[in-house]
């Protein structure tokens, strides 16, 4: 819960609905936040004639009720919240003069102003089909010429003294409203453990902490209603019940109501009331255990399958033998004064299956960049301090050759990656190869190391690409798929995804695309950083049981980074080792 100032700040800061709210609660008909009655829903452009993306949607949300949009697939759930910003079409439309919100009708308020939407999702199509470098963080030697996360993401308000308004003496009034927000704002930071941070530069900052920055700013906008797609991921298990309690409080005093959008593999947090299951175009809306259950219950025999289908793991995992991929002793990373990791010892082997643990700014991002070779100071570890990667010192071995020896998913390249126009499928897997981000050689391959390719290992690299895309590609997420594609040939569906532009494809679509570009040259080095980001529950059974039943070999060694323990393939029965990071010191579990 907040303290008791935090709950005076709130209650500041709604007083001037409690009028409204005490006239909600004396009046026979509860008032109705969402209203869409026997609509169709379909992207703009399509004639109504067209498949919609929904059908029959029958869902009403009123005062009171706390709720859950659950996608079994993240493509519709995303869809069917967009829908709620103006960005799909409902036929027939809410009836005027209510319209979607009929709690904005009076007095009649704007839904773009006061509806607000934040969203997890990988780069937009909007960013364009340029790259940007995102190993620069690393590079941030001079941290007072860098942007703080209090200019970036809270410099627009006056309290904080980023950017004063002179020339004008405020109203008394204006003085109690910012007084009001100062003190929302630093109950919000302390509560989400953004207060030691504020003035750290961004590009410093772990994704989970960003992301809890990126709530803050939504909630100090002032909407009357915010809709967070996916607000658990990345988060560590300590700040996911804080910011869960933060998101009650404030959705139970209405400022602002939430509607929040979980993966089914995410839990659903107790105060919810109602759920949204969305799956196949159908929203089933209603009371959470009863739609919970329903959903349960139609697929225990599926559950029952999975966890057959994934149980297995060959080879075991966890070998000590193999030769070592990286060799870390008494590793330091430092600016300036503040260190950031400190002694780190760590040995990976070839064969090995490790998950990286660690809460929120502990020191992973840092981490794997040291495992890739992006960071500055992986050149700089002297005298008592020492990294090797692949057995050599990382200035000896050519940044080239590094990416063709390690195959990486993370939050950064996912969102770094080019979203270019005319870019397929097959090209973004062709990529791995070389580490590369820009599609090249005959048939889209790459070119090695050496410029040119022999027939031969071309044929082999064409070869790698079909079976990754049979492996990982849509004829394997079906419930009923109990083992990835074999052969040279690529299935039909699986050879029509490969021709698909990249830049067109659903957030999940494009995580196991890129799932795919690092697994593509059986690298020795596998970095696996929030790698089920974006996907649907039968993206991640077909891409876990992958993983599990050869797609990495013996000889391949692989690190998961993810802060649910349950997202790792392997277990400790087949050799799982564990390393975790706190406050920048790194131990083996």
């Amino acid at each position: 819960m907040f303290s008791i100032e935090g709950q005076k700040a709130v209650w500041l800061v709604t007083r001037r609905f409690v009028g409204k709210s005490r006239l909600y609660s004396n009046r026979p008909d509860i008032p109705t936040i969402l209203q869409i009655s026997r609509s169709n829903i379909y992207r703009f452009g399509d004639p109504n004639f067209a498949a919609p993306v929904f059908r029959d949607v029958e869902w009403t949300i009123s005062e009171g009720e706390s709720w859950a949009v659950i996608g079994t697939g993240s493509k519709e759930k995303t869809a069917l919240l967009q829908t709620l910003l103006g960005h799909l079409r409902i036929t027939p439309p809410p009836p005027l003069p209510k319209g979607l919100f009929p709690f904005l009708s009076d007095p009649p308020r704007d839904p773009h102003t006061c509806v607000a939407l934040v969203s997890f999702a990988h780069r937009s199509r909007a960013a364009g089909g340029a790259f940007y470098d995102y190993t620069s963080r690393y590079g941030a030697v001079r941290e007072e010429d860098r942007i703080t996360l209090r200019e970036s993401m809270f410099g627009e308000y006056d309290f904080l003294n980023i950017q004063p308004k002179g020339g004008r003496v405020k109203t008394s009034v204006e003085i109690a409203q910012e007084k009001v927000k100062k003190d929302i704002f630093e109950d919000l930071t302390s509560r989400l453990g953004l207060s030691s941070l504020l003035d750290l530069p961004l590009i410093a900052l772990s994704n989970g902490q960003t992301r809890r920055a990126r709530i803050v700013k939504a909630i100090l906008s002032e909407p009357e209603l915010l809709v967070l797609d996916e607000p658990l991921t990345g988060l560590d298990v300590n700040t996911r019940p804080v910011l869960l309690n933060v998101l009650r409080l404030l959705h139970e005093t209405r400022k602002p109501r939430i509607i929040m959008g979980l993966r089914m593999q995410d839990p659903v947090p107790d105060w919810i009331s109602h759920v949204a299951l969305v799956k196949g175009g159908i929203v089933i809306a209603g009371g959470k255990d009863e739609i919970l259950s329903k959903h349960a219950n139609l697929h225990v025999g599926e559950a029952e399958h999975t966890t057959a289908s994934t149980s297995q793991s060959y080879p075991q995992a966890g070998l000590d033998h193999g030769k070592p991929v990286v060799g870390m002793k008494n590793v330091n990373v430092s600016y300036d004064t503040r260190k950031v990791l400190k002694n780190i010892n760590w040995t990976i082997r070839e064969g090995q299956r490790w998950h990286l643990q660690g809460a929120n700014g502990s020191g992973k991002t840092t981490l794997l960049s040291l495992l890739t070779g992006d960071h500055p100071q992986s050149y700089t570890q002297r005298g008592g301090s020492h990294l090797e990667l692949f057995s050599r010192p990382r200035q000896r071995i050519p940044t080239p050759l590094l990416r063709s020896l390690i195959g990486v998913v993370s939050p950064e390249l996912a969102n770094a990656y080019p979203r270019r126009a005319s870019v397929s499928v097959f090209d973004v897997v062709g990529t791995g190869f070389d580490g590369g981000f820009v599609p090249g050689g005959k048939d889209g391959v790459g070119n090695g190391l050496e410029g040119a390719l022999s027939e031969e290992v071309r044929q082999w690299r064409m070869k790698r690409v079909r079976e990754v895309l049979n492996g990982l590609g849509p004829t394997s997420w079906g419930a009923d798929a109990s083992s990835f594609a074999g052969g040279d040939e690529l299935l039909a569906p699986n050879e029509i995804f490969s021709k698909r532009d990249f830049v067109d494809l659903s957030a999940g679509e494009q995580s196991i695309v890129l799932l795919m570009r690092a697994l593509v040259s059986h690298p020795q080095l596998v970095l696996l950083d929030e790698v089920w980001s974006g996907m649907d529950e039968n993206m991640v059974h077909a891409a876990r049981r992958y993983l599990c039943e050869g797609g990495v070999g013996p000889d391949q060694a692989v690190v998961v980074i993810s802060h649910w323990e349950e997202e790792v393939p392997w277990t400790v029965r087949d050799g799982l080792k564990r390393f975790k990071l706190e406050n920048g010191e790194g131990q083996e579990l």
